[in-house]
């Protein structure tokens, strides 16, 4: 009997170690199975990542972009301002057929800060850019275009009010 109980405890206790090393090699091949997995999305969120992260710095790039498309850049960047420039002109001119019209004031603040920048910083750049380029003073002549269309426009306010002076006279004579 005593035989009996030791063989049994025996046997259970093959049983067990069996058992366990079974589920030892299933805890080793599920840890196995999970570290490839995870190693599997790392690599896959990495990829995706560099990706990302190419694309990202080709869009802000624009410099690149610039020296590969001047043309393209530049006409995109007049269109802006022309743009930007008509709408702010717009309504400008619809708030100032309204006295005290804060669009209108807005407007007046926005486009005299605009053309003292201008003045000051992009004129002076761009005026050397030209004179090296092409060879003229690009400001002398925006001054010369300045100052004939003054010029134009009081003789034609001038013109004006002499066409109107003598219709006046004439209405209260004949009256």
């Amino acid at each position: 009997m005593i035989e009996q109980t030791t063989l049994q405890d025996a046997h259970k206790t093959t049983s067990q170690d069996a058992h366990k090393k079974g589920l030892q090699r299933q805890i080793r091949r599920t840890r196995d199975s999970m570290r490839d997995t995870v190693e599997q999305i790392q690599d896959a969120a990495e990829e995706k990542y560099q990706a990302v992260k190419k694309t990202v710095s080709d869009v802000l790039d624009y410099r690149e972009e610039f020296q590969k498309e001047p043309v393209v850049w530049t006409v995109g960047a007049l269109s802006a301002g022309f743009a930007a420039g008509y709408a702010v002109g717009y309504s400008h001119k619809v708030a100032n057929s309204k006295k005290g019209s804060q669009v209108a004031n807005f407007a007046d603040t926005v486009v005299n800060d605009l053309s003292r920048l201008g003045q000051r910083l992009v004129l002076p750049e761009l005026n050397a850019k030209i004179t090296e380029l092409f060879g003229f003073n690009f400001g002398g002549f925006l001054q010369q275009i300045g100052s004939n269309e003054k010029h134009t426009r009081t003789k034609r306010l001038q013109n004006r009010r002499r066409q109107r002076q003598p219709k006046r006279g004439r209405s209260k004579k004949s009256g």
